[in-house]
């Protein structure tokens, strides 16, 4: 497992929010939102001594602390981590969020993203405790899909562990707008940005089989199937995605062996096709794919087409 602290300290993104190291100067921002191992500050300078007490468990390896950043306007919007320490490869995740920023989803991907972060540490558990009064936690909670495992007369407890952090299923017409966000998460690393128009198109009219990873109360991954090629004798594995947070987690791997296993049930099917990147290249090799085509700036300036099979 790696623990704090790191050489550079983690900051994670998504559309809605970044979670970044706090600042000195931004403590009166977080004054109204400033508590500890449940204690709270009043004043400002009691709100830099607790983030310095804070800072110096970080450096202990016992918490990571990250202001939450509304990406679009770079206000500080609360705060999340993980706190306490590691016990038995598990950690206490803690959230607060400024009043005028609550119900909005912030705090919702917030703790998504601190949670894919605390797994790829090697964490097997994150648990999470509250009130049993505070029905906004427990909705929180209960919609990142954490199980609820203990209610105590003023606190219930609620865990995930890292074997249950997604399932796979079906596509629905309904998770289109995830998807779609999913792309964008991707965007422009392993996707350019006129790729949107053509995914839309595909999940509108040319989805035969297509599958997400759902997990975290959101869709972590996606890929589908499409039959017809070469006479019948050939499948196409397409439009892959898992989010740039989650990679690492073995979700896009999971999501490709499944479809070639599911593939593979139709005799007549001889080979496998994927078309990607060569950004995507070195992971298709390794699952077993080998490249038999190659067009430089095919799908758009720097994102080369990369055809790719298997033979089954």
């Amino acid at each position: 497992m790696i623990k704090p602290p790191f050489p550079v300290y983690p900051e994670l993104t998504s559309e809605k929010v970044i979670l970044r190291q706090l600042r000195h100067d931004e403590v009166r921002e977080l004054l109204s939102i400033s508590y500890y191992d449940g204690e709270k500050t009043t004043t400002e300078a009691e709100a830099l001594e607790m983030l310095q007490r804070i800072e110096l468990d970080y450096q202990k390896g016992e918490t990571i602390h990250w202001g939450i950043e509304e990406r679009k306007s770079g206000a500080l919007t609360g705060t999340c981590g993980f706190y306490r320490g590691f016990r038995n490869a598990s950690w206490e995740l803690g959230c607060i969020m400024r009043s005028e920023f609550q119900r909005k989803g912030y705090m919702t991907t917030a703790l998504r993203l601190a949670t894919g972060f605390g797994f790829k540490l090697g964490l097997t558990r994150v648990f999470a405790e509250t009130s049993n009064s505070n029905f906004a936690a427990v909705g929180l909670m209960t919609g990142l899909f954490f199980d609820q495992i203990k209610v105590e007369d003023t606190a219930v407890t609620f865990e995930l562990l890292r074997e249950d952090l997604y399932s796979i299923r079906a596509y629905k017409s309904s998770d289109q707008y995830k998807v779609l966000s999913l792309l964008r998460s991707n965007t422009p690393d392993f996707f350019h940005p006129s790729e949107e128009k053509d995914l839309l198109s595909y999940l509108e009219n040319e989805v035969q089989q297509y599958f997400v990873a759902e997990g975290l109360g959101t869709i972590l991954g996606a890929g589908g199937i499409n039959y017809g090629f070469e006479g019948g004798t050939a499948a196409r594995i397409s439009w892959d995605m898992v989010h740039p947070e989650f990679q690492g987690l073995g979700i896009g791997k999971k999501l490709t062996s499944m479809r070639i296993k599911e593939i593979m049930k139709n005799p007549e099917i001889k080979k496998i096709e994927v078309r990607t990147t060569s950004q995507a290249e070195k992971f298709y090799h390794e699952m077993g794919f080998k490249k038999v085509f190659f067009a430089k700036d095919f799908w758009a300036p720097g994102f080369d087409l990369c055809t790719m099979q298997m033979c089954i």
